[in-house]
């Protein structure tokens, strides 16, 4: 038995003013109102075919942990919506309704969620498939999405059916023709049960016990299988036949479970949100029951592929692709495509917002540590951009790998390192990246800075030479000279405090017209220690343009020794799983 899980309740999102369900998928005909909250019908449309809603499914996307999607579909009127809301510890979190009109139209997703060591339940309502409004078509469409998105699949349906009411249930049997797992189309329906939910039949308003054929009692499960699913056995199958072979086949654990009357008070069942301490106490324990069932043995949404699983932010993806799919009559919802087209658009959309928390991040550091321009070199004493890099880039790719490791093997996740890695680093090919231009942005500070610098140093010393008075020989000059460097040395900023002094040697050797007429100026004794002077000046920026391109070359080798090592230890870590599994 599965050990007992200790969910919590928590809101999706930071909107305190969402409402307790959310329209995740409407009909064409309908659209959502994010201002009132309020979905209404577009006049003159007919309804054709499905749309997702872009501020639900900006919810779902904001998931990164794994998630398990406990969906209820079956006719309308069967109480879906309030066995939903009890999950959640509510009794009314999605919409309840008590006229002949179902009240809820698409798939819904509840605003609330359960979360527990990492796993993250979603609750999905969807429109009833027996709907007035809703065609055969419209059945199909809404049940395909649904079983395509959950990883339990609740089949509610009022007291017991007979074995020959299967036929209305057609909708299952079409999911044959409706989907296909690999993209080369071939008839693979047989691997439904590998991609497919469980399935769970909540049998409501059951008064009677199930019993076999010789009226002895039987459990829930055996007489869902044994009873309801079993075939005629007739030559040519009969379509509640075709119904039952689909639904034994193509779900991998099928349970059932009944769910006595409410309340016989029919004042009671129009206002069961309110009245849950006035309900018969046998359905509330019974509800309780189904509902610990429920969260001990729900399973996260598995992914295309073995061992992975799906986060809300990559299942959004999904229900895009497969809506687009079941709009167009010419596609059918293929798993592979649709697991390769979710898995590039989250690897580029995760890559794409490294690179903003890489420009915002570094922003924010390079202005806590007094803002450009700041030294390059990691090992430097003061604030350098080089380790703030460092520190920015290996927390992004921890990030990179939380998010991309449930449902990356380790050739997908090394690729995604390799790309976050080129357009913040470049490559030997192409060194423009994100951090190139951030260290020309600090270099070109740093020039300006230094520049500054060297002139307001300079200024006084100029002036005595333009107006020497006769105490100020080549002896003093030598001495503020060498007072400027010494201050120079201690103030300049950045990686061009180096070519910045060099340019200043420069312009003091051809200072000599002006230092000619300083007493005790010698021509020869000048040049020689300006010369010096560049020299040194010389050999310092030479030196800082080797370190910074050694650093860089560094950099780059480090980390993509560093992606070398990570795609050794995750293949070595799948091929241990796999003997493991063998």
């Amino acid at each position: 038995m599965a050990a007992q899980r200790n969910f919590s309740v928590v809101p999706l999102g930071q909107d305190q003013s969402l409402p307790s369900s959310v329209p995740l998928v409407l009909p064409n005909n309908l659209e959502y109102d994010v201002g009132t909250h309020t979905v209404r019908r577009r006049p003159g449309v007919e309804r054709t075919s499905l749309a997702v809603v872009p501020e639900a499914v900006s919810l779902l996307a904001g998931i990164d942990d794994p998630v398990a999607v406990v969906a209820v579909t079956g006719p309308c009127r069967s109480g879906k919506s309030y066995m939903l809301s009890r999950l959640l510890g509510s009794s009314n979190a999605f919409q309840l309704g008590h006229s002949m009109d179902p009240e809820t139209f698409g798939v819904w997703m509840s605003t609330q969620v359960l979360k527990c060591a990492g796993l993250t339940v979603v609750l999905l309502d969807t429109e009833g498939i027996d709907a007035v409004e809703a065609e055969a078509q419209n059945d199909a469409s809404l049940l395909v999405l649904t079983i395509l998105s959950c990883s339990l699949l609740v089949f509610n349906t009022t007291s017991v059916p007979k074995q020959g009411q299967l036929e209305k249930l057609r909708c299952f049997a079409e999911l044959a023709e409706a989907v296909r797992v690999w993209r080369n189309g071939d008839l693979d329906h047989q691997e439904f049960s590998c991609h497919f939910p469980d399935l769970l039949w909540l049998l409501r308003d059951s008064t009677l016990t199930p019993t076999d054929a010789e009226g002895n009692p039987m459990e829930p499960r055996r007489y869902l299988t044994e009873r309801i699913l079993k075939e005629s056995g007739k030559f040519m199958p009969t379509p509640s036949d075709i119904v039952s072979r689909a639904i034994k086949s193509f779900f991998p654990s099928l349970d059932c479970r009944t769910l006595p009357p409410p309340s016989s008070d029919n004042s009671v069942m129009q206002s069961i949100e309110t009245s849950q301490d006035r309900l018969d106490p046998k359905f509330n324990q019974a509800m309780d029951d189904l509902i610990k069932n429920i969260l001990t043995t729900v399973k996260p949404k598995q992914g295309f592929g073995q061992g992975k699983t799906v986060t809300g932010r990559q299942l959004a993806g999904l229900m895009q692709h497969y809506v687009t799919a079941l709009n167009d009559p010419r596609a059918l919802p293929t798993l592979q495509t649709a697991w390769d087209a979710a898995l590039n658009m989250l690897v580029e959309g995760t890559l794409r917002e490294m690179q903003e928390r890489y420009v915002e991040e570094m922003r924010q550091g390079i202005e806590q540590a007094g803002g450009m321009p700041l030294e390059e070199d990691p090992t430097s004493s003061s604030p350098s951009l080089m380790s703030l890099h460092q520190a920015v880039f290996e927390g992004l790719l921890d990030t990179l790998k939380g998010r991309l490791h449930t449902f990356c093997d380790a050739a997908e996740m090394t690729q995604a390192v390799v790309e976050l890695t080129a357009s913040i680093n470049g490559t030997q090919e192409d060194s423009r990246g994100i951090l190139s231009s951030l260290l020309a942005e600090n270099r070109s500070s740093s020039e300006t800075f230094c520049n500054q610098l060297v002139r307001d140093l300079y200024q006084p010393i100029g002036d005595k030479v333009a107006s020497a008075p006769d105490s100020y020989d080549i002896k003093a000059l030598d001495a503020d000279l060498a007072q400027l460097k010494a201050t120079y040395d201690q103030n300049a900023r950045g990686p061009s405090k180096h070519k910045v002094y060099l340019q200043f040697a420069e312009f003091l050797e051809g200072q000599k017209n002006a230092f000619s007429t300083i007493k005790g100026y010698q021509e020869e004794d000048y040049q020689l220690q300006e010369q010096t002077r560049r020299r040194e000046a010389e050999v310092a920026s030479l030196q800082e343009e080797r370190l910074q391109v050694e650093r860089q070359v560094a950099l780059s080798m480090r980390e993509q020794q560093d992606q070398v090592e990570m795609l050794m230890a995750e293949f070595g870590r799948e091929v241990q799983n796999l003997r493991e599994e063998e």
